[in-house]
């Protein structure tokens, strides 16, 4: 996989495939190696960009808890594609977000240029804005926040690798099904391993202003959007009222045997969604 540098970091990436670009962005304690599984089909019919954010995989990390309020933000995460699509020559686009990180990072994309995204997808969650100086997490309950608030205790002290063994325990966005798959549970391990501890405690926050922004600019362009969850997760409902508040056009697919990591639970289903969708889209322009 090549990396550049651009924005005073090292961004790791994938472009692989031909045709329309499509850029895959992971989530929180992930990176390109999440999208293993669904990299090989999407190239079939498209260019494929996925790049490591930063703080994940093989992109630049921050180590500094003095300094990761500065650097870890989703305009800083968006100004690092904007200039890997200007390097790679892309212009217009597809654009695919995997929950919360995966979500704000590319909503917050589309609106700082919406004519260049062509059709969208947003999974696991809708937009979840936030009060500067409040965690998204806040807003899981208070089981889940008491879970996230432990797991960033231990990832100060102990490492991310503390935190995958509370996951295994917790459950926290760990269906059954992840919890009982070797397979799924090594490749979660090594995506731990490879997140900042910083990263993971930090979180940027996605403003309700923002939320806002992109709510018209959708209802204005009437972008293509689809919202697509996995049937096991635990906050559908939620995330199916609250997208469709935001753009009244909102198509959803729900797909099965799956919760919150699609594209590791269900690769094959996931595939199948993303190119219906697209292929809608592109006819739409």
């Amino acid at each position: 996989m090549p990396v550049i540098k651009l924005n005073g970091i090292d961004v790791n990436y994938i472009d692989e495939g031909s045709g329309p670009p499509l850029l895959l962005i992971h989530n929180l304690t992930s990176n390109i190696a999440g999208f293993a599984n669904n990299i090989p089909e999407l190239a079939k019919r498209y260019r494929v960009i996925a790049p490591d954010l930063r703080g994940h995989g093989y992109t630049t990390h921050c180590e500094s808890y003095d300094d990761a309020p500065v650097f870890y933000t989703f305009d800083n995460i968006v100004e690092d594609i904007t200039q890997l699509l200007a390097a790679l020559k892309i212009d217009k686009f597809l654009l695919f977000g995997q929950a919360y990180w995966g979500v704000s990072v590319a909503c917050s994309l589309f609106n700082r240029f919406p004519e260049r995204v062509r059709g969208m997808i947003v999974a696991a969650t809708s937009m979840i804005p936030c009060d500067p100086g409040e965690k998204p997490y806040e807003k899981l309950g208070e089981e889940g926040k008491k879970n996230f608030l432990r797991m960033h205790e231990q990832a100060r002290h102990e490492g991310m690798m503390a935190v995958y063994q509370d996951r295994i325990r917790s459950g926290q966005f760990w269906s059954e099904k992840v919890r009982g798959s070797p397979e799924i549970l090594k490749e979660f391990a090594e995506a731990h391993r490879l997140t900042s501890p910083v990263a993971f405690v930090q979180i940027p926050f996605f403003s309700h202003q923002r939320r806002a922004e992109v709510s018209v600019k959708l209802e204005q362009l009437q972008l293509p959007l689809m919202l697509l969850l996995g049937e096991q997760d635990s906050h559908n409902a939620a995330s199916i009222k609250k997208m469709r508040e935001d753009y009244s056009q909102t198509q959803v697919v729900i797909l099965p045997d799956c919760g919150h990591y699609p594209t590791i639970e269900n690769p094959h289903d996931f595939n199948s969604a993303l190119l219906n969708f697209y292929a809608g889209a592109e006819r739409a322009y």
